[in-house]
């Protein structure tokens, strides 16, 4: 077994804590003023939900926009939100009661028109959502009166509220359509408890939403500023939240986690998330003629040479699970059961490899963002076998955007499925034909779509399961592990993380 030494993600922790105070910034935020300062990775150009689907940028939708219903974090169960009600009316027509009162930000009201508009444009793929799947089984979006309206599905859509609840907000119809596209991506207006004063020069800010309606499932927030300081660098976000120059961060490595937990003004932990990570294979040989990886020897060799088990042990932590199939474990049709699974065998890796004519080994360009020491441990796993895997580390949008462009053969990355615990939004969206989709195979991508449309509970389960199959068989993938995120904020902040990997600060507030 090969031994995986514990990689430091910042210069030695004695060192940062003891600079901590040079290299951060005066807080922006604290208790005294009911504001706080977030440290966040991942820059983005737009505020566009529908566009800026890097989870970071998630995170700050959710707290600007609405959608119609809300799902709980804790029981799932969906619950009222800008919708007080809602029911099929056949199995492709869904239809929702608005609540009565509702402002956006600018102080316009809330309508039906708006949903329509807001569900009808970014149904028609011309528009460009970055998660297809989100919003492709939607046929039409109908106003009935002023407050109900009505969802028309393709075909029988059983995730849609799924969907509606997590990846669908709405927007104002009148004011979108005034300033266009962009210009919303950067000044955009919605009816969540919080609006953006200001954007740009890596900086969000917040401010609550005093108009915010009572009723629904949030709440009009505690904490009145949100000051969202974007900080590539891992060591950086780490030395200012020891520092105090931010409040609260995450994507901290599970090794420094640890570390942290001696940091008397901090609290620290290592949370379960809805979030897996994935080595994606270039089967369908998108980066050119001659690509190793179009050879399913050659794939299954990929997948006998990376020992999951160890990488987890030792790099991830908390209660992080190695995983056979291409979904997370909790998801609705995410069957265990259906999945090839390969061990950890770097001699069968090698005659997979002799037997595809590769006895020699091959180069390949490995991508990845996050987290570099998994990353480096699976390319040096690779070049036991013989395979030279020149690894490019980049943020996650231009990282992911690699992948998807076909200008590298393996991605180590990780999918969050937008939060939602149905495998329409892992299966359906990884190997549904699109740019995600590494595999391009006719047949997974059929099962995907008709499981996606099939009422009968049972359906679904069984096709999801024949993909899994297929996909396993045919090693697209290499399925990695769970994520489990490192959190790390001030001990004076009342925050609890959640499953579903969304960081509610609308029901955070200072001790």
């Amino acid at each position: 077994m090969m031994k995986i030494r514990k990689y430091s993600r910042i210069l030695g922790f004695c060192a940062a804590l003891a600079g901590a105070t040079a290299m951060t910034a005066p807080a922006m935020a604290g208790p005294e003023d009911q504001s706080i300062t977030i440290g966040m990775g991942e820059d983005f150009p737009t505020l566009d939900a529908y566009i800026n689907t890097a989870r970071d940028g998630v995170v700050i939708s959710m707290h600007v926009f609405d959608n119609l219903i809300y799902r709980n974090p804790k029981t799932f169960e969906y619950e009222p939100l800008l919708a007080t009600s809602w029911e099929y009316i056949d199995d492709k027509t869904l239809e929702f009661k608005l609540r009565e009162g509702v402002t956006f930000h600018d102080g316009s009201p809330l309508t039906a028109e708006d949903v329509a508009f807001t569900f009808n444009y970014w149904a028609d793929p011309a528009n460009g959502a970055r998660v297809q799947a989100s919003v492709s089984w939607i046929d039409r979006t109908e106003v009935v009166d002023d407050y109900t309206v009505r969802i028309h599905s393709k075909t029988p859509a059983p995730a849609a509220l799924e969907f509606v609840a997590g990846s669908l907000p709405v927007y104002p119809s009148d004011y979108f359509q005034k300033v266009g596209a962009k210009e919303f991506g950067q000044k955009p207006i919605a009816a969540g408890p919080y609006k953006v004063e200001s954007f740009g020069d890596g900086l969000v800010k917040l401010v609550a939403h005093e108009g915010y309606y009572e009723g629904g499932a949030k709440r009009t927030p505690s904490i009145k500023t949100v000051n969202w300081r974007i900080i590539p660098d891992t060591a950086t976000r780490i030395a200012e939240v020891i520092g105090g120059g931010v409040d609260w961060v995450w994507n901290v490595p599970s090794d420094q986690v640890e570390q942290l937990e001696v940091v008397p003004t901090l609290d620290v932990s290592l949370a379960s998330t809805l979030r897996i990570a994935m080595v994606t294979l270039d089967a369908a040989g998108r980066t050119g003629e001659g690509n190793p990886l179009t050879d399913v020897r050659v794939r299954r060799a990929v997948n006998h040479a990376i020992d999951r088990e160890t990488i987890v042990a030792n790099l991830v932590g908390g209660d992080g699970q190695v995983i056979n199939v291409p979904c997370h474990p909790v998801q609705f049709g995410c069957d265990q059961d259906a999945a090839v699974v390969y061990d950890y065998n770097p001699e069968k890796a090698k005659e997979l490899l002799a037997e595809a004519g590769y006895a020699d080994g091959f180069s390949v360009k490995l991508g990845s963002y996050r987290d570099r020491a998994r990353a480096e441990a699976v390319q040096s796993y690779l070049a036991a076998v013989g395979i030279k895997a020149d690894l490019e580390v980049l943020q996650a949008s231009p990282s992911f955007s690699s992948w998807r462009e076909g200008k590298i053969g393996m991605w180590y990355g990780d999918w969050g499925s937008q939060s939602l615990a149905d495998s329409s939004a892992s299966i359906g969206s990884m190997f549904d034909g699109s740019s995600n989709d590494g595999a391009r195979n006719e047949k997974v991508s059929a099962l995907a779509k008709e499981a996606a449309s099939v009422m009968n509970p049972d359906e679904r389960k069984a096709k999801y399961a024949e993909a899994i199959k297929i996909i396993t068989e045919e090693a697209y993938w290499v399925p990695m592990h769970t994520i489990v995120m490192g959190y790390a904020y001030s001990n004076t902040l009342a925050f609890e993380p959640t499953l579903d990997e969304l960081p509610r600060f609308y029901d955070a507030s200072w001790k």
